[in-house]
């Protein structure tokens, strides 16, 4: 035994566990809420060098995995939860993200090692770039989907080198990271072993490209926010709006009512704080006010919530100005066309299914269309492919009684008159969906011309969560370049402009209402006319790769023979 785990963790195995946990340690410190986003930059270099140095495929397998583990757990600590620590399901499930989610890209990464097998070194680390960048944007449109992660969305920060997302959306910036890695890793592992002399051509031209790499989108970012502008346009300036948030910081486990013996009482004591907002703010005669996720924490249009429902429209009528709120809603079904997923009531052929939904209550008019939310988290918010597998549904809900939302099928977009009586259409998205560009894209290219996230995002203490939910709103701002707003429950709250620069931040767990202006955009960018084109040559790319170490694969089994 003792012989064996000296061979196993001798000096040199700890050398390369500890270049495959800086690796990790870089990528995660690369991520918001760090302003340390330049890491990931190098953050693959000593994982490149592991791989140089170490040819067996199943050791290097095991290192990837304790690399992206390392990443995982720097990065998403706070995703079960643990600081506050009120629910085990939750923390069983953030344990289960950390520990599994990494296995997801292990197929990916093995490819890379067999193009590299088959067609060296530089088409390996090539291949490893191409396929990372394949598996983010695959893995972004199953009901598996978790694109929190993809590599681009650690710039977030960092605004001018964002600003060439409206063309390639978060995928370019994946793409010039590993460009950068490979380029400093090829200078470094020169430089370390000479292979090159100092006057090389091919030293000159890899750090050269390096630099350019570097510091190209930058320069870019610097140059295309200047010439934008947006607060300043003269049509943005005949075209203001004034927005109000409410973020009324209710605790996420008591706003369902649970541990309190009369419920009504709590849903009444919500509304209630956030309609004295709402008064407050309308004596500044806003355009629109926007309560968060859930404000109303109760399925307010069913009839035993009746006196509800007239108090809150009697609220709006009085402030005079339409609101916009998070709601949970929800559909009846007959047994002929109830989803798999949904919930028979009591023995009767009647069966419901529950919704995360966003509505807007206007002055003197009835509640206005429903949108309910398409993108559900995993296993948190729904189980995946739920109506395959409805058997799944009520063992795996979870206590606060989320686990089980169902999922809606359509984008909706919403109309306010601003004060000059133009009509101005916008979206309202749900927490989570924020963080698939392609998702936010299609808001914007049915018309919606500026953007509102409400979100909950009081779950995980002070933790990095909520700072890393609110920095997408920068990508997809200038994705469409679209005006954002994002209203939190307990926060961040914050104002996004199209160049990605938060020009208004509420602090995360405070009781608030401010008041936001924006200006409706109506450009439309090349990501939005034309979506995931980058991310689709890239996977092409990738392919092509594989496809081409496999022919090679073949020839040479061709010619032993």
């Amino acid at each position: 035994m003792t012989s064996f785990l000296k061979r196993k963790f001798n000096p040199e195995s700890r050398r390369r566990c500890v270049l495959t946990v800086c690796a990790g340690i870089l990528l995660g410190a690369s991520f918001p809420p760090s302003p340390l986003s330049s890491l990931a930059y190098i953050a693959f270099i000593p994982l490149f060098w592991l791989i140089d140095e170490n040819k067996k495929t199943a050791s290097v397998m095991r290192h990837f995995y304790l690399f992206l583990f390392v990443f995982h757990a720097a990065t998403l600590y706070w995703a079960g939860g643990f600081i506050p620590a009120k629910d085990v399901w939750m923390m069983a499930a953030g344990a289960a993200l950390l520990f599994i989610h990494p296995v997801f890209y292990l197929p990916f990464l093995w490819l890379s090692l067999y193009v590299r097998k088959n067609l060296g070194r530089i088409a390996g680390f090539i291949s490893f770039a191409l396929l990372w960048i394949a598996f983010d944007y695959l893995h972004s449109l199953s009901e598996y989907s978790f694109p929190w992660l993809s590599l681009g969305n650690s710039q977030a920060y960092d605004v001018n080198r964002i600003q060439i997302a409206e063309y390639t959306s978060v995928c370019g910036l994946s793409f010039i990271i590993f460009t950068c890695n490979i380029l400093a890793y090829e200078v470094t592992r020169n430089i370390a072993f000479r292979i090159w002399p100092w006057n090389s051509l091919k030293l000159h031209t890899a750090a050269g490209c390096l630099l350019l790499a570097y510091i190209g989108p930058s320069a870019y970012g610097i140059i295309a926010i200047k010439k934008m502008q947006p607060s300043t346009t003269s049509a943005g300036i005949e075209r203001t709006l004034n927005i109000g948030v409410i973020q009324p910081n209710v605790d996420p486990w008591e706003k369902w009512g649970l541990d309190q013996g009369d419920r009504m009482q709590s849903y009444y004591e919500q509304v209630s704080l956030q309609a004295a907002e709402t008064q407050k703010l309308a004596k500044f005669n806003p355009d629109l006010i926007v309560w968060p996720e859930t404000a109303i924490p109760f399925y307010i249009f069913l009839p035993r919530y009746a006196e509800l429902l007239h108090y809150v429209q009697a609220q709006v009528d009085t402030a005079g100005v339409p609101v916009l709120t998070g709601v949970p809603t929800v559909k009846y079904f007959g047994s002929s066309d109830a989803p798999a997923a949904s919930e028979r009531i009591g023995n009767s052929d009647l069966f419901f299914e529950a919704y995360n939904s966003v509505t807007m209550f206007s002055p003197k008019s009835r509640p206005g269309p429903v949108y309910r939310k398409m993108l559900l988290v995993p296993f948190a918010e729904r189980v995946p492919y739920a109506d395959a597998f409805s058997f799944l549904i009520k063992p795996l809900r979870w206590n606060v009684g989320i686990s089980g939302w169902g999922k809606g099928t359509d984008t909706v977009l919403y109309t306010i008159q601003s004060k000059d009586s133009v009509h101005v259409k916008f979206a309202g998205i749900i927490c989570y969906e924020s963080a698939y560009p392609d998702f936010v894209r299609a808001f914007v290219k049915r018309g919606a011309e500026f953007l509102i996230i409400v979100t909950n995002d009081s779950w995980w203490g002070r933790t990095s969560g909520a700072y890393q939910h609110a920095s997408f709103a920068s990508l997809r701002a200038v994705e469409t370049r679209r005006w954002i707003v994002q209203a939190a429950n307990g926060g961040v709250s914050e104002l996004v402009d199209p160049c990605g620069i938060a020009r208004s931040r509420t602090k995360l767990y405070s009781r608030t209402s401010v008041l936001m202006q924006l200006h409706p955009e109506s450009e439309m960018t090349f990501y939005t006319k034309y979506g995931d084109v980058f991310a689709k040559i890239f996977s092409a790319a990738a392919l092509a790769f594989v496809g081409a170490a496999a022919g090679q694969h073949i020839r040479r089994k061709r010619e032993k023979r």
